[in-house]
């Protein structure tokens, strides 16, 4: 038989893992006798028992934080994980990690597992979909969302300044003479990131008095080729594309290379995410890049802050919607036709 988990205590018992967890390190607050009574009847019934070790950590203050990422292959993963790492240690902090792979079941489970660990907060880059279960938890543990909204748009979130990074790539593509510019984007509208980087898209080519559309490309590199060919209008001397994140970027780079020559020189392409590659593909691609060490620090400092209010038993504090400035990196990939 599979061992128990404390999502399968709060399944059967019909609360959240949070409450659980609560209950099993002595800290009901508000929670009626009710719910104690029916966790206590789920645990007596399955037999289950916890973690000792975790329970010890969360009793002594574990000074844990738990951080769930979205994607592993991304650069910007690894550049926030090491500021955040190295911020933690410095303030007596260690940080534990975990991946969903933009898989909402995996982000459900990886919260339930750093609750259980002991973590006295989560830091959540969420993937979108498993909002009931990260809001949930927020309601009696410290969760500050990175780079990443939920629906409700009710939890802390530090994140870029997407407004204006769209804004300053829409002057760098305006500036190069192109009077139609258009969005690349993903198939699934999962991102909170991406849908925020598309409505300033749309203000800002309304604002420049530029036509412009948004289009999504494919992985397959031949399909993403027919997609842009039929995405790029002709008889525009000029055209700006803005690819909204870096593996958008590269699928780009591989339909223009799977049948794009004739159409490439046209082509005034800006991208978001500061990636090594883009200085050297196309003479240098002119980018927006987020200030990752200053997001990372601003998230820090939010959760270890709502850490010292949880352990004095504080209320809840007004969410921090703190957006971060990034940069411009101008390249010659908007400077004229190539």
């Amino acid at each position: 038989m599979a061992r128990m988990r404390i999502r399968d205590i709060a399944d059967q018992a019909g609360v959240s893992p949070a409450t659980v967890s609560r209950y099993l390190n002595n800290k009901p607050g508000q929670m009626t006798e009710a719910t104690r009574a029916r966790i206590a009847e789920v645990i007596e019934r399955t037999g289950y028992r916890p973690r000792s070790a975790a329970r010890s950590l969360r009793l002594d203050n574990s000074h844990l934080i738990g951080v769930i990422l979205a994607d592993s292959e991304n650069p910007f993963s690894s550049a926030v994980l090491d500021e955040l790492a190295t911020g933690a240690a410095a303030r007596g902090y260690s940080v534990m990690a975990s991946f969903s792979g933009n898989d909402p079941d995996r982000e459900r489970e990886a919260v339930e597992r750093l609750v259980d660990m002991g973590a006295e907060a989560l830091v959540v880059n969420t993937c979108g979909g498993a909002d009931e279960e990260v809001e949930r938890v927020a309601a009696s543990l410290p969760v500050v969302l990175l780079d990443r909204d939920t629906a409700s748009e009710s939890l802390d979130l530090v994140s870029s300044n997407n407004d204006e990074l769209m804004g300053g790539l829409l002057d760098e593509v305006s500036r190069a003479g192109c009077t139609w510019c258009g969005l690349l984007t993903e198939d699934r509208d999962t991102s909170s990131v991406r849908r925020a980087r598309a409505a300033s898209f749309a203000r800002g080519v309304e604002a420049r008095g530029m036509a412009g559309d948004v289009g999504a490309l494919p992985d397959d590199a031949a399909c993403a080729a027919e997609r842009l060919a039929a995405f790029v209008p002709q008889g525009v001397e000029r055209v700006g594309i803005i690819a909204v994140n870096g593996l958008v970027f590269l699928r780009l780079v591989a339909a223009l290379e799977e049948d794009g020559a004739g159409m490439r020189g046209r082509l005034c392409i800006a991208t978001f995410d500061e990636y090594p590659w883009n200085r050297a593909i196309y003479g240098g691609v002119t980018t927006a890049a987020q200030d990752t060490a200053a997001m990372a620090r601003a998230v820090l400092d939010r959760a270890i802050e709502r850490i010292s209010a949880h352990r004095t038993g504080a209320g809840h504090a007004v969410p921090l919607r703190l957006e971060i400035s990034g940069s411009i990196h101008h390249r010659p990939s908007t400077d004229s036709v190539r």
